[in-house]
């Protein structure tokens, strides 16, 4: 994107707009996009949303100041957090949609392999999403559904959790985001937290406030996550597909009608690999899966 104010309308038009009930056509039709195109058309989206925040919508979005909801630009930082929490959903509700194990293991599959182009593109916060949606309490739990995945995608799989793993502070993410050369995209709710710690974690000001000595080092570390964020958004993307991107792709992600509440995805989960203690289907657990 040329400017912040170019892909912010253009990320005005990334909202989701539920209108199409996911059937076994949509299914169908997610399973025949090569999964390459599926990632680019992730990633056109995902950097457009990152492209539309300035450096202190950053710092507006970790403050605790009593002033934070007059800032409006806020929307911008918060259209990049729906979106990852939409992906998600988008992941598990697809996986979640078949009634037979081979069937959810095809889709399984499908997405651990997008994610995999994803980390080729360097779009770990595309990534993280896919990962967040696989690892969510519903999926999760599918373990007859994992037991079919080729040997080779699981653990390809693998590799791609160990790198974007919590584990000592996100290690492996840090060190692969300070060695990625090239377009790149921020995993940020990680770099939105590093940032809420440094605001929440130290003083403003040393001492009195009225003597007006500022605390350097606590803007030192929040300019550091800034800057690492500004120094990728000066290296865009090349040939994503146009302002247009893949059009069906595009539709299939941000125009279905997800469920998003997790006891229901639970449920579901629960109906699909009966587990000791499952409990019976709700009515709307059965109106929104029903075939």
């Amino acid at each position: 994107m040329a400017s912040a104010d170019a892909a912010q309308k253009a990320a005005k038009l990334l909202q989701p707009t539920p209108r199409r009930t996911i059937t076994k056509d949509e299914w169908r039709m997610l399973m025949d996009q090569p999964d390459h195109l599926i990632a680019r058309e992730l990633t056109r989206m995902d950097w457009i949303l990152i492209s539309s925040i300035r450096p202190r919508d950053l710092v507006r979005h970790v403050s605790s100041s009593t002033e934070k909801a007059r800032y409006k630009n806020l929307v911008n930082v918060n259209r990049v957090v729906e979106h990852f929490n939409h992906i998600a959903a988008w992941v598990s509700n697809f996986v979640l949609f078949r009634d037979k194990p081979k069937h959810r293991a095809l889709m399984l599959e499908k997405f651990m392999k997008v994610a995999r182009k994803l980390r080729e593109l360097n779009n770990y916060n595309g990534l993280g999403a896919i990962i967040a949606g696989i690892k969510s309490s519903a999926v999760g739990r599918l373990v007859a559904t994992r037991d079919l995945l080729p040997q080779d995608v699981g653990k390809d799989w693998l590799k791609l959790e160990i790198l974007m793993s919590s584990s000592r502070s996100h290690a492996a993410y840090r060190l692969a985001w300070e060695n990625t050369n090239g377009e790149r995209i921020p995993y940020l709710p990680l770099h939105l937290r590093d940032l809420a710690s440094a605001e929440q974690g130290n003083a403003t000001f040393i001492g009195a406030e009225r003597d007006g000595r500022v605390s350097w080092k606590k803007f030192e570390i929040m300019g550091e996550v800034v800057v690492s964020m500004q120094r990728a958004q000066g290296m865009p993307y090349k040939g994503l597909g146009g302002s247009k991107g893949e059009l069906q792709i595009k539709e299939l992600v941000l125009e279905g009608k997800l469920e998003k509440d997790e006891d229901i995805l639970f449920a579901r989960s629960q109906q699909l690999e009966a587990s000791p203690g499952a409990g019976g289907t709700s009515e709307k657990l059965k109106q929104f899966f029903k075939r």
